[in-house]
């Protein structure tokens, strides 16, 4: 029964979904941002179809909260994807062996399987038109396939965005 429930719970553990991080400053008025804007280098790391992208997605996510959009905004809003490379878990180990008398020799290795991954962070965040100061951030870390359609980057940034905003505002 106790391995039972190891086997369980590492699977539970396994299969759990990504989760969003946020911060923010806990002197400020989240009320009195009702506009928004995004810098003009927003997303500075990704390639101009992954930007508009993710702007469509957060424009709608944010008019969906009852913000506007204005060229003179209450706040700024910059985003960022930084990815590290991560191992396969699986592979298959092939190994050659001798044993004789006195003397022993053995080669093995292993051949990954499956499509490369990657570790994917998003990290969106507020802040100040004046004098540009951070005063809500949120992020959230997911593997993600090497090689991806538009359609299914589309889609990727259509479940994780609304997922990270659904933290602002802080309550």
């Amino acid at each position: 029964m106790k391995r039972f429930l190891v086997f369980f719970l590492i699977v539970l553990v396994g299969c759990s979904s990504p989760k969003v991080v946020s911060d923010f400053d806990n002197t400020t008025d989240f009320r009195k941002f009702k506009t928004y804007g995004f810098y003009e280098n927003v997303g500075k790391d990704l390639n101009e179809l992954d930007i508009k992208r993710l702007i469509k997605i957060l424009d709608t996510t944010l008019q969906n909260k009852g913000l506007t959009f204005s060229k003179t905004p209450d706040f700024f809003i910059d985003f960022t994807i930084t990815k590290s490379a991560q191992v396969p878990r699986n592979s298959v180990a092939v190994g050659f062996g001798n044993a004789g008398v006195n003397s022993v020799f053995g080669v093995s290795g292993g051949i990954p399987i499956g499509p490369k991954k990657y570790r994917e962070r998003l990290i969106i965040e507020f802040l100040t038109p004046i004098n540009e100061q951070l005063f809500w951030k949120a992020s959230l870390e997911s593997t993600v396939k090497e090689k991806r359609l538009p359609q299914e980057k589309a889609l990727y940034f259509q479940l994780i965005v609304p997922k990270v905003l659904s933290k602002y505002p802080p309550k």
